[in-house]
């Protein structure tokens, strides 16, 4: 396979100072004593491979012109070498069944141990790509979030198709356009009051089951103009046909996910206290897993068997969200353990946290009183915490650059408080 030659030179740096350097085209990485990698820009993991990680590099506003951004992948072996592989790009036409337009997707291909892998090319504005998780080859995306038809993307071909009931959906468009507007609400102030319009969420939050052969979603479809509630319907992959699972009456859900025996996860937000349920997708019975109030779920491990959720509170005196609590709910077992307690110094960073691949471990961005941030890594299986202490001057950044685990190491996105540039750590927390 072809591939760059590696930078050859070593930079050693504390990790509380971290710096970037550039030289010849060539992005330096700083290696510290303890394992941890600087990189002076922002990053994106795109693939764990054996002990290899690749990253795809993306455009920083402080420094990169719009127009001459050109993105890297950047390949990190055991022995943290940087490797960049030759890049391929492919732009794909498709119709968007939306608006009846010709689209256009634009792909970067490069060559991994496992073949070629495809992903969206960052140089333009491209859907995420969602992979089966039994066949990776087979990606789903939607152009349009929420709104629009769910496309799959075979990439041993190369080719794009529309799943779902196009003809339902040109239905549902047609119905919405000829509803009038909701009257706005009575106790609005005049200048303030605007009429309602009914918005179709078509396939809202779309998700694989663990087996690959469904994909779960939410709809208002069929409440458009009768409070819009959203509904779980099932699209069954390959054979095409779509059911709605869940939602009569006032009920409303959202969806969180699947769990390992196959049912669908979802919130029942339509009145409190706020329900998880399991969802049958043959029956549409439902199991209440959780009941609480002002519920808010964060994550799901990669073994679809633990959902880290948070609790915030309302202070009854004045109605203020109180301190929250971070819990890992066992769905299988109904078991929950504490894994971090907010207090008046120390608070939730805006990151989304995340699962280790081994779903045994999870990581959380804290901010103290001051803003300096820093992680806490948490051990399910011995219920102990570890803290990371992140360099000064930077603050966790919530965009599309998450907080993840690839293999043992953790994908850290950093913004400067000075200047706003963008940069990156990885930190190799071994197997503790």
């Amino acid at each position: 396979m072809p591939f760059a030659k590696p930078c050859s030179i070593a930079v050693s740096v504390l990790l509380v100072s971290v710096a970037g350097l550039s030289l010849a085209g060539c992005q330096m990485l700083h290696s510290s004593a303890d394992n941890t990698i600087a990189l002076d820009l922002p990053v994106r993991l795109v693939s764990e491979q054996n002990d290899d990680i690749f990253l795809i590099s993306l455009p920083d506003p402080q420094r990169d012109n719009p127009g001459r951004f050109s993105p890297e992948v950047i390949r990190i072996d055991e022995s943290d070498r940087q490797l960049y592989p030759v890049i391929f790009r492919k732009t794909l036409d498709y119709s968007d069944s939306l608006t009846g337009e010709l689209r256009q997707l634009n792909l970067l291909g490069f060559d991994s141990p496992n073949g070629r892998q495809w992903i969206g090319d960052p140089q333009y504005e491209s859907p995420p790509l969602w992979p089966n998780p039994r066949d990776p080859s087979v990606l789903l995306f939607q152009p349009h979030a929420h709104l629009g038809s769910l496309y799959v993307l075979d990439t041993n071909r190369l080719e794009i198709r529309a799943i779902g009931d196009r003809e339902a959906l040109q239905s549902a468009i047609a119905k919405r356009r000829a509803l009038p507007p909701s009257p706005p609400p009575p106790n609005c102030k005049e200048s303030e009051c605007e009429a309602q319009v009914s918005i179709l969420y078509w396939a809202a939050d779309p998700r694989w089951s663990p087996q690959g052969d469904r994909i779960a979603f939410t709809s208002n479809r069929d409440s458009l103009g009768r409070g819009d509630l959203m509904r779980i319907w099932l699209l069954e992959w390959p054979a095409n046909r779509e059911t709605r699972i869940a939602g009569t009456g006032d009920e409303a859900f959202r969806m969180v996910g699947w769990t390992a025996n196959g049912r669908i996860l979802a919130w029942k937000y339509s009145r409190q206290p706020d329900t998880l349920v399991a969802i049958s997708p043959s029956s549409g019975e439902k199991e209440i897993l959780l009941e609480g109030q002002f519920l808010e779920f964060l994550a799901l491990s990669d073994d679809y068997k633990t959902l880290l959720y948070v609790n915030r509170p309302r202070r009854r005196d004045s109605g203020e969200v109180g301190l929250a609590k971070v819990y890992a709910f066992n769905l299988e077992t109904g078991d929950r353990q504490l894994v971090f307690a907010e207090t008046e110094t120390e608070r939730l960073a805006a990151p989304r946290p995340d699962f280790s691949e081994t779903s045994d471990r999870l990581v959380l961005g804290i901010d103290d009183a001051g803003g300096q941030p820093s992680l806490f890594v948490y051990n399910l299986a011995d219920r102990t915490g570890q803290r990371v202490h992140l360099p000064p001057g930077k603050r966790l950044l919530a965009t599309e650059r998450r907080l993840e685990w690839a293999g043992d190491r953790l994908v850290v996105p950093l913004e400067d408080r000075g200047d706003r540039r963008l940069s990156t750590l990885l930190i190799d927390l071994g197997d503790s």
